[in-house]
């Protein structure tokens, strides 16, 4: 196996790591954002919304209760993913708004990797500042 190999596999075996948690750490920088347990709640709904408009609902009350934790609106940071490919993606790319199924995305916050699939558009938007 070649060391470009071995890396491809523990790229692969981290992102299935963290997809299967739903919840990584990571270093923080910058401004410390809260994650509290009503956020973690919030965030849980939203990784077991099984419709497009219950998952946009659940989006938009994570982002809710995120800035009521830390006293004003939260936009994390994210990154995404093709899911078959495992490229990453601009959030501006077309091909996520138009196929955000085909896309796994990792949210930071609080020195954590918050991880889901979006079923619809409407659960990248609020994110986006749609």
């Amino acid at each position: 196996m070649t060391n470009a190999a071995g890396r491809w596999i523990f790229c692969l075996i981290a992102m299935a790591a963290s997809a299967v948690a739903g919840v990584g750490h990571a270093q923080t920088s910058g401004a410390t954002v809260v994650l509290t347990q009503p956020s973690q709640d919030a965030w849980a709904r939203v990784r077991q919304a099984l419709t497009p408009e219950q998952q946009g609902l659940e989006v938009r009350r994570f982002l809710s209760a995120l800035a009521a934790a830390n006293g004003r609106p939260i936009t994390p940071a994210l990154d995404a993913r093709h899911i078959a490919s495992g490229r990453a993606v601009s959030l501006d790319d077309p091909a996520l708004l138009q196929r955000p199924q085909a896309h796994e995305v990792t949210l930071t916050v609080d020195g954590r990797f918050l991880v889901f699939r979006p079923l619809s558009r409407a659960s990248l938007d609020p994110f986006l500042g749609r």
